[in-house]
């Protein structure tokens, strides 16, 4: 075996090869090639590569160091002359590093290349969002600063210029232009060539609802209800006005409906019955912005007003409006769409939207007029002749390019094409005026058409029926069919359109295009025609009634209204129209809440609206339901209490308001009217829990014992609660219970009180009083606040502090019999007797010993007398137990008052400069005094915390006597 190598060989041998290995670096380094620079993630991955292959090859360590010890190797050594060795230098890198690894360089290139466009992206996105931010901040800060001011009322907003001027064109253009403050949204939309079931409907393709300036509104846009996106698609300033716009309609309305209850509680009127609800909702609505939603909306007050008949309300004769739920039995409770009740609602409803939209269509014309003035040419104060003369005179001109309104083509008598003006003459509910026109110039019509004057005589004579006799109606009908209806003897468009509405011909088409373009000249037309008549009796092509028109206009949908931004608020506006108030208020509630409870309360009060007949107030509860004959309700509890929800806390009294308006449908026969009743009752005390607002919704008393009455007793004859005791005593008791347990002592004496639970009161007192007591804390010092103060004018739970508030409760009860005489005898002498403790106490946190002794003595809870014995003692202990647990829970303070009092005493008595007999007897008096404390402690032993013992050792007086 060969000899082993000194230490000195194996350290020259591990040098030369070292030596060897920086040569056979230099040798293998390549010019022609690119180095490649590996990445730190590679170097990592290579780093691991090595970990595992070193790890594996871990398996010949014992072979190999067996091997070498038989070369003769020593393997110890070896190792040390390693570690020795200083490799720092031996893996500097060279000048150029060569790399031939394409892959991995390919693979690394690209990582970077991700890595830096992620990076890159990210720099410009966020370069691009600061630009962004800066260039809007500086457009849109005077319109924001504009809006702050106006909010906070630091500066009069500046008038708002009307944009653009109004026009005057039906089939071209619009009425009145633009949105502008105070201007009907009338001819906002256009209509198609026909409506409704039957062959040859354009229900699919008609333009009903679309904007009649080619492009939507800024508001249209914004209103896309029924889908469900609320003002997506507006800039922000815009939104935050509109936003605005429905804040500032929110506030107004919540002052409306106070006064409206104000007024129904008799405050405002001789009699309490009439608030012109409509008027006032829609004048709140107008002032509150000019866009189409809220034009539309000021409209929909107008049309209310009109079929409940409240715009006929004169100011000499405020009472002859209707009555609060005067349509309560005939619409709410008339569950039969047959019933003579039913047709009479329908028939009201038909005639004052009609009476709307011929009102509408007048201002539209006088706007028109007022416009195109030199193209009119009516004169100073026109007549109702002169003003449509001058309208046609504006249409024909507007209208010039048009084919069908070629002067050719119109027949004229008096130089006035006279089938446009008898259409618009009827078109705005001028029937004498029309009839006038036919009679004046009598010998020109039997020219154009022998029988016209007859038809339109009997026409304009049968009142608001409009029903031609049966002999009239054959022959007007067959008239328009042979040869009005192909246009055989005139090319005038006007002509089938007036004997459409004056005949009722063809029902199966009910709408003119080319003469009535807009929604609402559609809607108008549809109301002429229809008639609640016999289905049985009557020819089935003549049938068409308000239940068919209802019918058509749900299947005509929201959807239309609602795409690509066009008049939503119009689709609302049809529905009320034909009488669906329940589709109505549900429909707007869906994009516009706020307005669309206000338009439920509205309709509820007059009794136009059917409530759920016992209504869920779940969180999932729906808004529109149906009846046991199919018959559409609104859950208007859950409408109100949703809407309610947001603005509780802050302004409890107006919830109030809004939660006694769930009343309104108490008058409605079981098991629906008490129902409604009973969800009112039970969210108007929900509402006391969760605001707790006690003195504000359910009053307070004052020292003197008067009682002032709360918001919801204020108003207990819109509850419909006769006996306000019982109710009271209903909702307090649950609020008390529910503020005892918070621990809101002061409420719970409240609301006991106005329960008139007295001897609850005087309980809470003492329970309070006890604590008080009770508290180790150091309490500051008792101040009589009230000096100075009129105890009569101050409420009797205005305070925090427990003694005060006990003193006003039982003065108060003292002061009147019938209130004391209903307290617990026991609960009376425990309050005193916690009283003088309280007092006591407070004489000991001010160091007067000798006083909190004295008063501790008149509590007589504690033997202190000097001269008893102990069996007088141990009976005092032994009553323990029938002290009020009030009481005894406070003899462990009464205990290290007298001890520590008495100790006090002592302590500067023995320190006084004077020593005679006097101070002698009185060191063993309280001796005395502190044995009888110590004495009784000790037959009471277990009834005590330990804390009390254990501070009466330290206290332990008898040794300085």
């Amino acid at each position: 075996m060969a000899t082993t190598d000194t230490p000195s060989h194996v350290s020259t041998l591990f040098s030369s090869l070292l030596e060897q290995s920086r040569k056979l670096r230099q040798e293998t380094e390549n010019d022609g090639l690119e180095t490649v620079q590996l990445g730190l993630n590679e170097l990592e991955r290579r780093a691991r590569d090595l970990k595992k292959k070193t790890k594996d090859g871990q398996q010949t360590d014992a072979r190999a160091h067996y091997l070498l010890a038989a070369g003769g190797i020593n393997t110890d050594e070896a190792l040390r002359d390693l570690d020795s060795i200083d490799f720092h230098t031996a893996f500097e890198p060279s000048s150029v590093r060569v790399d031939t690894d394409i892959d991995t360089y390919l693979r690394n290139r690209k990582e970077q290349n991700v890595m830096s466009s992620i990076e890159d992206g990210m720099r410009r996105t966020s370069r691009d969002f600061d630009a962004f931010v800066a260039k809007n901040v500086t457009m849109e800060w005077e319109a924001q600063k504009q809006l702050i001011f106006e909010h906070f009322g630091l500066a009069p907003r500046s008038a708002t210029p009307a944009i653009g001027t109004a026009q005057s064109d039906l089939g071209n253009s619009t009425f009145g232009g633009l949105s502008t403050f105070g201007v009907s949204s009338f001819g906002r939309s256009k209509l198609g060539t026909s409506f409704g079931p039957g062959k040859g409907s354009v229900w699919a393709k008609s333009t009903l609802g679309a904007s009649v300036f080619g492009r939507p509104t800024a508001t249209a846009t914004a209103a896309g209800a029924a889908t469900g996106k609320l003002f997506s698609d507006i800039d922000p300033t815009r939104q935050m006005e509109l936003n605005r716009q429905v804040q500032l309609r929110q506030q107004q309305f919540a002052l409306a409906v106070k006064r409206m209850n104000e007024v129904r509680l008799g405050a405002g009127t001789a009699d309490g019955s009439v608030f012109p609800v409509m008027k006032v909702f829609g004048d709140i609505t107008g002032a509150s912005g000019n866009d189409m939603l809220t034009l539309q909306l000021q409209d929909s007050w107008k049309l209310l007003a009109s079929i409940t008949g409240e715009s006929e309300v004169r100011d000499g004769n405020p009472f002859g409006g209707p009555r609060e739920r005067q349509f309560t039995k005939d619409y709410i409770l008339n569950k039969s769409s047959d019933s003579a009740e039913g047709a009479k609602v329908r028939k009201g409803v038909q005639k004052g939207a009609r009476r709307f939209l011929e009102k509408q269509f007048l201002e539209t014309v006088e706007r028109t007029i007022s416009d195109n003035p030199q193209i009119a040419k009516v004169g100073g104060i026109p007549s109702v002749f002169h003003k449509f003369r001058g309208y046609i005179n504006v249409k024909l001109a507007v209208n010039k390019d048009v084919p069908e309104w070629s002067i050719k083509n119109f027949d004229f008598v008096s130089d006035v094409p006279c089938w446009a003006l008898i259409f618009y003459l009827l078109r705005a509910g001028f029937l004498d005026e029309a009839d006038d026109f036919v009679r004046q110039n009598q010998q020109s019509f039997q020219k154009l058409d022998r029988s016209f004057p007859t038809y339109l005589h009997a026409y304009c004579s049968a009142g608001d029926e409009r029903r031609l006799p049966r002999n009239l109606l054959d022959r007007i009908q067959g008239e328009y069919n042979n040869r009005v209806k192909h246009a055989e003897d005139t090319k005038d468009i006007f002509k089938p359109a007036v004997y459409k509405i004056i005949g009722r011909c063809d029902l199966s088409k009910r709408s003119v295009p080319n003469v009535m373009p807009t929604a609402e000249d559609w809607m108008w037309l549809q109301l002429v025609l229809a008639r609640e008549i016999d289905r049985a009796t009557e020819p089935a092509h003549e049938v068409f009634t308000m239940q068919d028109l209802q019918k058509g206009v749900i299947q005509f949908g929201a959807k239309h209204f609602s795409a690509k931004g066009s008049n939503v608020g119009l689709y609302f506006q049809m529905l009320m129209m034909s009488g669906l108030f329940e589709d109505a208020v549900h429909y707007l509630y869906s994009f516009q809440s706020v307005d669309g409870v206000h338009f439920a309360i509205a309709l509820t009060y007059y009794g136009f609206l059917r409530p759920t007949d016992i209504p869920l107030m779940k969180p999932d509860s729906d808004l529109l339901t149906l009846g046991a004959k199919g018959e559409k309700q609104i859950n208007f509890p859950y409408l109100i209490a949703s809407y309610t929800h947001d603005f509780r806390t802050p302004n409890a009294e107006e919830a109030v308001d809004y939660l006694a308006l769930i009343c309104l449908n108490g008058d409605i026969p079981s098991p629906s009217g008490p129902a409604h009743l009973s969800i009112c009752h039970e969210t108007l005390r929900d509402l006391v829990l969760e605001t707790r607002e006690f003195t504000k919704l359910l009053g307070d008393v004052r020292s003197d014992g008067t009682r002032e009455k709360g918001a919801i007793e204020k108003r207990m004859k819109l509850i419909k609660i006769a006996d306000q005791r019982e109710y009271l005593r209903t909702i307090t008791e649950q609020a008390a219970i529910q503020a005892d347990d918070d621990g809101r002592s002061t409420d719970a004496v409240l609301l006991y009180h106005l329960a008139e639970e007295y001897d609850i009161v005087v309980e809470i007192i003492n329970k309070n009083l006890s604590d008080s007591i009770a508290s180790e804390e150091t309490q500051t010092v008792y101040h009589d606040s009230t000096a100075g103060v009129d105890l009569g004018s101050m409420s009797l739970t205005s305070v925090d502090d427990p003694v005060r508030l006990a003193n006003n409760m039982l003065q108060m009860y003292s002061a009147h019999a019938s209130m004391f005489s209903v307290i617990n005898v026991r609960n009376r002498e425990a309050s005193g007797v916690l009283l003088m403790i309280a007092e006591a106490k407070k004489m000991y946190q001010l160091g007067q010993w000798e006083s909190c002794l004295q008063k501790i003595e008149q509590v007589d809870v504690i033997p202190l007398d000097p001269r008893v014995d102990v069996g007088s003692v141990r009976r005092r202990a032994q009553n323990f137990g029938a002290l009020h647990e009030t009481v005894a829970r406070n003899v462990g303070i009464l205990l290290k008052m007298v001890v520590e009092c008495c100790h006090r005493l002592g302590a500067e008595l023995r320190d006084s400069m004077f020593a005679d007999a006097s101070r002698n007897q009185k060191l063993q008096e309280l001796k005395a005094r502190t044995k009888c404390a110590m004495i009784y402690a000790g037959m009471i032993q277990y009834k005590l915390p330990a804390h009390v013992y254990e501070f009466i050792n330290s206290r332990d007086v008898t040794e300085g006597f």
